[in-house]
């Protein structure tokens, strides 16, 4: 089986170690600029999976390269981050990134649902700077109802990150696929996420 998987603003590997070491890893800002991605995912695949942002960046950049895939699942998505967050909070990360980024990023990660501690390089400070301006700006503009068959939307019932009008304005806009729910934060453990790809 080949897997892609598309993760989050400040995912890290030890987040997914499995997943990791089982195909494409692929942390936006700091692997790939939004516009890079299509070519990143263009030969295709069994699954493609998008977390978070990652998932944002795939339904704004890539839609045209679902079809090279059995199986699209995207987790937490949402068309607008700040429907979700108010850019002034984006604004006090960005400013926080400056000062101490370990506890920006802690915050962040607890907020996810992540219990463990993630590591991060300081030398990625610039790069998670300029993924939340990203965020803040960032708009799908969807006028009509878009049909994907092979979509599958995946949302936490107690995600803290995309609350659950932003999880619904993606799942208004694009039909044909499948809406999953799971008992969980925005973070999707990985037990739970391979065992969702093992049963399709």
């Amino acid at each position: 089986m080949s897997l892609i998987f598309v993760g989050g603003w400040a995912t890290a590997k030890e987040q997914y170690p499995v997943i990791s070491e089982s195909g494409k890893f692929l942390i936006p800002f700091v692997d790939f600029k939004p516009e890079e991605l299509p070519e990143l995912i263009s030969g295709g695949g069994n699954t493609l999976v998008g977390w978070s942002t990652g998932a944002h960046i795939l339904l704004k950049e890539c839609r045209a390269h679902f079809t090279k895939f059995d199986n699209v699942i995207l987790i937490g998505p949402f068309l607008s981050f700040t429907e979700s967050f108010p850019e002034r909070i984006l604004r006090k990360m960005i400013s926080g990134m400056s000062k101490n980024p370990t506890r920006v990023l802690a915050s962040f990660h607890k907020n996810c649902g992540e219990n463990n501690k993630i590591n991060f390089f300081d030398s990625q400070v610039g790069a998670l700077v300029e993924g939340l301006e990203y965020l803040i700006s960032s708009r799908i503009e969807i006028e009509n109802d878009i049909a994907i068959s092979n979509l599958i939307l995946v949302h936490g019932n107690d995600d803290k990150i995309v609350r659950q009008t932003a999880f619904e304005s993606v799942t208004k806009s694009f039909s044909g696929g499948r809406i999953v729910t799971f008992n969980s934060g925005h973070k999707l453990s990985e037990d739970e996420l391979l065992n969702l790809i093992k049963g399709l």
